[in-house]
């Protein structure tokens, strides 16, 4: 049966769950019937018209003029080149209550439930953010195997200590962090 203390340490990396969503930057390239291209983000569709916006401005593109639409990611962060760069800005995020970061440190297909989450979780943040703060985590280990990685991180405040892995996938170049499996 897990101890208290490793329960405790997956509800504060579950709690991180529950914070505001944030959507990579992204670019959609449209290749229009005539072989131009433009590339910009796609704001709104309705009634056969694209509306991107493209460096600044608004363009209302009909869907009849174009040929193809491709997506592409942004370039890959640096702060996320590692498993151990992610954690350490999740736990800096954490402690200056960015929620933001905390999400964006989270592979992209949990990050869009953590929107919905957040309405009911106000109070959970502030006391998770409350229970990080003077909190020691410490790398004991890392294991790459391909596309996924696990850190073992013990975690220590005052006389409780703990240890939990994390898990991370590599997507889009970068290291993000998967939630607590139960």
């Amino acid at each position: 049966m897990a101890s208290t203390r490793t329960i405790r340490f997956s509800i504060l990396l579950a709690a991180a769950l529950l914070a505001v969503w944030t959507s990579a930057a992204r670019a959609e390239v449209f290749e229009l019937l005539d072989k131009t291209k433009m590339s910009g983000k796609l704001i709104h569709y309705y009634d056969g018209i694209f509306t991107v916006e493209t460096q600044g401005q608004t363009a209302k593109v009909p869907k009849e003029k174009i040929k193809s639409i491709s997506f592409q990611l942004p370039p890959a962060r640096a702060e996320f080149s590692t498993p151990e760069k992610t954690f350490e800005r999740w736990r800096k995020a954490l402690v200056e209550g960015n929620m933001e970061k905390v999400i964006d440190c989270y592979a992209l297909m949990y990050q869009g439930m953590l929107a919905t989450q957040m309405g009911q979780a106000t109070e959970g943040l502030k006391k998770m953010q409350k229970e990080v703060e003077g909190t020691k985590f410490s790398i004991k280990s890392s294991a790459v195997k391909g596309e996924t990685a696990t850190l073992k991180i013990a975690r220590q405040k005052g006389d409780e200590s703990d240890t939990g892995d994390v898990v991370f996938v590599h997507e889009n170049g970068e290291w993000k962090m998967l939630p607590p499996q139960p």
